[in-house]
């Protein structure tokens, strides 16, 4: 099918070449149309191997989530499947992540933006712990609700739970920014972890920034903050956040969508 589209893409643009150099200049029609097609299939094979060189590098990708995923499994039993970690949802690596780090940090209150997949490895994590809980806040009513039956689903409901959180305006430092309703926040003091997952960047630009300067006055002294998929936007969000709060230390870590671990510096 691939194959096709690029005939007649590579054919269309040829014959309307052909027909333009036929009208202007009917005796080097010929000529000029022979280049015209050996041009155009040219370009259409380079986009055909830019689309394989991509779609190679995606199956890399998951092939290299395959070990991560076993050793989670291992480290984490579920009552029932998980749903899967693909598109938006949490790579099998990071869930192991946050389950290393639930075991090393021991945390009493997680509080996550977005939900799903994610908000239930914490609360088997949580549950295998023997303590804690996590609050997901999330944006959209109907994923909210499809969290909600999972964690019915999961028998986490003693250690999950997901807030509604619209988006709303939020002002920091004077400019006006998006994020989740702050008033979800009432009652969620000293978080030990907080995990960024949200919101998405097809909803807006910069909608992650306040993130961090809004939970940060909320985090306990050990709190870590946990940002994962570092795309085109978050790197200018990080480098704000340096600026504004020099006292987080960034940790890069290298895994499949990238994540970025913060911590405050001890106190000299």
């Amino acid at each position: 099918m691939h194959g096709i589209k690029v005939a007649l893409r590579a054919g269309a643009a040829t014959a309307a070449i052909g027909l333009g150099t036929y009208l202007v200049a009917p005796g080097v029609a010929p000529i000029l149309t022979i280049a015209a097609a050996a041009s155009a299939l040219g370009f259409e094979l380079t986009r055909v191997r830019a689309t394989l060189l991509r779609r190679l590098e995606d199956l890399d990708g998951d092939a290299g989530q395959i070990q991560p995923l076993l050793e989670l499994r291992a480290r984490l039993p579920t009552r029932q499947p998980l749903p899967a970690m693909r598109e938006f949802a949490i790579a099998p690596d990071l869930a192991l992540l946050l389950t290393e780090l639930i075991a090393a940090e021991q945390p009493e209150l997680v509080v996550e933006t977005g939900s799903g997949v994610s908000t239930l490895v914490i609360g088997y994590a949580l549950e295998k712990l023997g303590r804690g809980r996590v609050v997901a806040l999330e944006h959209d009513p109907v994923h909210a609700a499809r969290t909600r039956a999972e964690i019915a689903r999961h028998d986490l409901g003693s250690f999950a739970r997901v807030v509604d959180a619209a988006l709303e305006p939020v002002t920091l430092d004077g400019a006006r920014h998006r994020w989740h309703a702050v008033r979800a926040l009432d009652g969620l003091d000293a978080i030990d972890l907080v995990l960024d997952d949200g919101p998405p960047r097809y909803l807006g630009s910069m909608l992650r920034y306040p993130s961090l300067p809004l939970l940060a006055p909320r985090l306990s002294s050990r709190g870590v903050f946990v940002l994962n998929m570092i795309g085109e936007e978050e790197p200018a969000v990080l480098a704000r956040w340096k600026r504004l709060l020099p006292e987080f230390r960034q940790h890069v870590v290298h895994n499949k969508k990238g994540a970025v671990i913060l911590r405050r510096d001890a106190p000299a």
